[in-house]
């Protein structure tokens, strides 16, 4: 059992943790904020870590908790003294391409906007696994040690997760 150096697992794993960040996490900011605070907890952990127990699944399940940490604190907050948003956050392109349409561009953005917005209205539940399943390219076993949860009921909650989003999508044409 040989625990993972973390310059193995930055090289290894930072792309999938951060795309998983990116995914759970309401702005980019946030996103980039939690990425680090991973790997901050991952150094603080990396005696744990071991290289044949799956290192990827433990990164994710550390942002996952962390994640859940913020979201908490944040709600509560909120509770005792709302705040108001000042900044108007709109569809940003980045980083297109030449020869590639913009409108055929700007289609996919707001395609990929209405489906992050269907996400949200998922139960946290349902869109805790289907984050994993598809930001963190985990598999149904790595979702069930990340969350602790048996095989079955991931698969359970991907699927209902799938088809509410199905249904959400279609409704929102």
């Amino acid at each position: 059992m040989k625990s993972c150096s973390m310059e193995d697992l930055v090289e290894q794993y930072s792309d999938s943790v951060y795309r998983y960040c990116k995914s759970i996490a309401f702005t980019l900011e946030d996103a980039e904020d939690l990425y680090q605070q991973t790997f901050l907890k991952a150094f603080e952990l990396r005696n744990k870590i071991i290289a044949d127990k799956n290192p990827k699944a433990y990164l994710l399940s550390i942002a996952t908790n962390i994640w859940k940490n913020h979201k908490s604190k944040y709600a509560r907050r909120e509770r005792i003294a709302p705040t108001i948003s000042s900044d108007a956050e709109g569809i940003q392109i980045e980083d297109v391409q030449a020869g590639t349409d913009v409108l055929e561009q700007i289609v996919k953005e707001e395609q990929l906007e209405q489906l992050r917005r269907c996400v949200e209205l998922l139960p946290e539940k349902h869109k805790q696994v289907i984050t994993l399943f598809y930001a963190g390219e985990l598999s149904l076993e790595e979702i069930a040690k990340v969350l602790k949860i048996p095989k079955g009921t991931v698969k359970s909650r991907l699927h209902k997760a799938k088809e509410q989003l199905k249904k959400e999508m279609e409704g929102s044409r």
